[in-house]
């Protein structure tokens, strides 16, 4: 019995160790096979030349500001690529053009085995037009990036006007939350201000379909102009915002149903658990 057991288990490690053999041997033909497939890939790689250039703009729904055309032209200024092998083509630099559009975002530059060079972007989408204190404009995205008013014009925007001093220029092309921007600084800002309120009212379809303007006074406060009467909304800061919006809604439909709230000059949502109004 126990040299039948000791036979036994000298028989199953021997066949446990040529199955580890065999596994180890699988292994390195499956890495070989892998290298050799890159090998390939990339030789052919080498010798594949530049035929055609795709490009793929993302709009979301918004107008269209940026087009492919200038998204070629760009590229062409950058670099040659047309009739050149694949793998010369630098990568790098060609998306660093491409994201000095003001409107190009989230930018990805590709080249394919078949000798296509992808381009793929995201148009920024204006979500405020600024008129500041001098008369020149701007627009705020929805990440909080200043952008140029372009040939082509967003449309159905809120606007902003007043007491604003900052303008747009391609140096002053910052972002309105960036983590390092002091939040001191930033918080009295008015450009911060209203891109904060436009975010908040744009996802509201009310709100969407209520205010017709945000003005920063002469005290960086705000005042809300709405699309229908003439009272001024007096915001004050961008505290609070879903409580002042919420007694503003209930307000309206209040003197809604009672005809009355056209005999107000000021509306005032500055205090708390409060609304204090003026009369013409």
């Amino acid at each position: 019995m126990i040299s039948l057991f000791q036979a036994l288990k000298k028989n199953y490690n021997k066949m446990k160790k040529a199955k580890k053999i065999l596994l180890i041997i699988t292994i390195i033909l499956v890495l070989g096979g892998i290298v050799g497939l890159v090998v390939a890939v990339s030789a052919v790689h080498k010798q594949t030349m530049c035929k055609e250039l795709s490009i793929n703009i993302r709009y979301n729904d918004a107008d269209n500001i940026i087009s492919e055309r200038e998204v070629r032209l760009l590229a062409e200024k950058t670099c040659q690529f047309e009739n050149q092998p694949i793998d010369k083509i630098d990568i790098p630099q060609l998306k660093k053009a491409i994201e000095k559009h003001p409107y190009a975002s989230h930018v990805d530059v590709k080249t394919s085995i078949d000798g296509i060079l992808r381009i793929s972007l995201e148009q920024r989408e204006a979500l405020v037009r600024v008129f500041n204190q001098d008369g020149n404009s701007f627009y705020i995205d929805k990440e909080g990036v200043l952008l140029p008013v372009l040939n082509g014009t967003a449309s159905r925007l809120i606007t902003a006007n007043g007491f604003i001093a900052q303008q747009y220029t391609e140096e002053n092309r910052f972002k309105l939350v960036d983590p390092s921007t002091d939040s001191v600084q930033l918080a009295s800002n008015p450009l911060f201000k209203i891109y904060k309120l436009a975010q908040f009212i744009n996802k509201n379809d009310f709100l969407k379909a209520f205010v017709e303007e945000i003005f920063i006074n002469q005290r960086n406060e705000i005042e809300i102009i709405p699309k229908v009467g003439d009272q001024v909304i007096q915001f004050g800061d961008i505290d609070r915002m879903d409580e002042k919006f919420t007694y503003l809604k209930a307000f309206y439909h209040s003197n809604t149903t009672k005809g009355g709230w056209n005999k107000y000059a000021t509306i005032s949502l500055k205090y708390k658990n409060q609304i204090v109004c003026s009369k013409k």
